[in-house]
């Protein structure tokens, strides 16, 4: 093969990688923030609630939320870490 059809191919790879994480950041991005809405919602519900038991239930699924968009946080800024690495 020339060098100028190993280069290309070399490219496409570069190229397809940079695709897949832009894709995923974009995804987790949109997964991040209906985690944020949902847990505001719950947080109002939690603030209306009246009976025990509900709003123990609340708590846990505000808590659950929480946590699940702070791991998705992470992995945004390890994806973002990589792009910067790489430059």
């Amino acid at each position: 093969m020339k060098i100028s059809k190993l280069i290309k191919k070399a490219e496409t790879y570069v190229r397809s990688d940079e695709l897949k994480r832009k894709e995923k950041k974009k995804q987790l991005k949109k997964v991040i923030k209906k985690l944020r809405k949902h847990e505001d919602k719950l947080r109002q519900e939690y603030d209306s609630c009246t009976d025990f038991e509900k709003s123990r239930q609340l708590k846990q699924e505000i808590a659950l939320a929480y946590n699940q968009r702070k791991k998705g946080v992470k992995i945004l800024k390890s994806l973002k870490k990589k792009k910067r690495d790489q430059d």
